[in-house]
């Protein structure tokens, strides 16, 4: 009898180990958006962040440079003083357009050795040198979701004060980051650069909801970096996205909203986002809204659009109030 009970508690600790062992291994959904860490929305009444109110009538900014039609990213310089960055997305060149808050042409950044497959965002932000500020490339977009491996450009900044304007200037040894997701190849239009950790963010467009991942900092140039998770949000087609150069204000965005956070000093950018953002519906409808970023030189936001051929494009200033 005792040798009978030796055995079934054998058994039965072998069937903990087990039980043990599978817990800790993949599941057949993991790395898939199934496993995603979950949102867990966050009222405002529980936190003392208070949020910011903008103007509902933007002050418009005609573009000088009256054919880019197919506007996708714009960032706010950190180096020179009231410059805004524009990419357009696919079929188009390997060229990052400059513009200023009057929407002067200011010329162009051509970045040699690179490709435009669907350039999407761009962020300007810290990088690998600490007294250095960069621009970064997404070339992220992905209609059918047939690529693997997405790229990231990443260049040093450009000093433009002493350049005659319209300024062409040839970026000619810009970093590759290479990223690839954890599961499966996903369509994304947004970048988000945290700028107190360095660590990027990408954030997908699919219907009615967002897949954010992060490649956290140092990103590699030298061998693929798989992304990794972060939370889902249930955003309908996202387009662009930005976060403040204090890391504190964090925004994204589709065609018809844009959702706005506070992030309270020390917290991350996943606690910041699983409470409920302000939800901004602009007065002002863009044809195809695209990009978003805040601005550096005054409180506020810019944002732009892509137009269809003979409509003048332009960028809509939001003042911070």
């Amino acid at each position: 009898m005792r040798a009978c009970w030796k055995y079934v508690k054998h058994v039965f600790l072998y069937i903990l180990l087990l039980v043990g062992i599978h817990s800790c291994l993949p599941c057949r959904h993991c790395h898939t958006a199934q496993c995603m860490p979950p949102v867990r929305i966050v009222h405002d009444r529980d936190i003392s962040i208070k949020y910011s109110e903008f103007s509902n009538s933007p002050h418009i900014i005609k573009l000088q440079r009256k054919q880019l039609h197919e506007i996708s990213g714009m960032a706010a310089s950190r180096q020179n003083k009231n410059v805004l960055y524009l990419n357009e997305d696919s079929g188009h060149p390997n060229f990052i357009y400059l513009t200023n808050t009057t929407g002067e042409d200011l010329g162009k950044l051509i970045i040699n050795n690179t490709f435009n497959r669907d350039w999407e965002d761009i962020a300007v932000g810290p990088g690998p040198l600490p007294d250095r500020n960069y621009i970064y490339v997404a070339d992220i977009g992905d209609n059918y979701a047939w690529y693997c491996k997405k790229r990231i450009y990443r260049f040093p900044e450009p000093d433009l004060k002493n350049e005659a304007m319209p300024v062409r200037k040839v970026i000619k040894h810009a970093e590759t980051i290479t990223i690839q997701y954890p599961d499966k190849p996903h369509n994304a239009e947004a970048i988000l650069l945290d700028p107190l950790t360095r660590d990027l963010y990408i954030v997908t467009k699919e219907d009615n909801k967002c897949n954010i991942y992060v490649a956290s900092f140092p990103q590699a140039t030298s061998h693929k970096v798989v992304l990794e998770p972060v939370i889902t949000l249930p955003f309908h087609l996202v387009t662009g996205g930005n976060i403040s150069f204090n890391g504190l204000e964090i925004m994204l965005r589709n065609e018809h909203t844009y959702w706005y956070w506070k992030r309270a000093r020390g917290e991350s950018i996943a606690a910041a986002l699983a409470r409920s953002p302000q939800q901004i519906t602009p007065v002002t409808k863009e044809p195809q809204g695209e990009a978003i970023c805040f601005a550096t030189e005054q409180p506020g936001y810019f944002t732009c659009s892509e137009v269809s051929k003979g409509q003048q494009p332009v960028i809509c200033f939001y003042e911070q109030e």
